[in-house]
């Protein structure tokens, strides 16, 4: 009698586990926010802009367009930058090659993104290590 109810909450207990399992995987995704990612092969860079606060932070941004849609149908984004070394050698009315992420909403621009990834296609570029001596 003692093995039979011990198969039982076992049973019981594994099936309380499953439920968990599957609540938590498809209820628990609702609530995060959603994100929308972008990849560009050719971005133009409308603008260039940053905001400091002294002390405190510092933000970097561009507003670009996808070079390859009509004019009719071009949507704008924005892009926040994290290394100022990248945001320094961007240059407004260049094409360049552009991965984003968003990571919140925007009154004006909608979706705002953060850079992932960004490549100058038209000018020649080195790849690999190079060596110090």
């Amino acid at each position: 009698m003692k093995i039979v109810s011990n198969k039982g909450i076992v049973i019981v207990g594994m099936c309380v586990i499953v439920l968990l399992i599957s609540y938590f995987f498809f209820f628990g995704n609702s609530t995060s926010q959603m994100t929308k990612s972008i990849g560009m092969a050719g971005m133009v860079i409308e603008e260039k802009h940053h905001h400091i606060e002294p002390g405190q932070y510092f933000e970097m941004w561009v507003i670009g367009y996808n070079a390859y849609e009509k004019e009719e149908n071009r949507e704008r984004y924005k892009i926040f930058i994290e290394e100022s070394m990248v945001y320094n050698l961007i240059e407004e009315g260049e094409e360049y090659m552009v991965s984003a992420s968003s990571f919140r909403e925007d009154e004006e621009f909608g979706y705002v993104y953060r850079l992932e990834q960004i490549s100058n296609q038209e000018k020649y570029q080195l790849a690999g290590k190079g060596r110090i001596k």
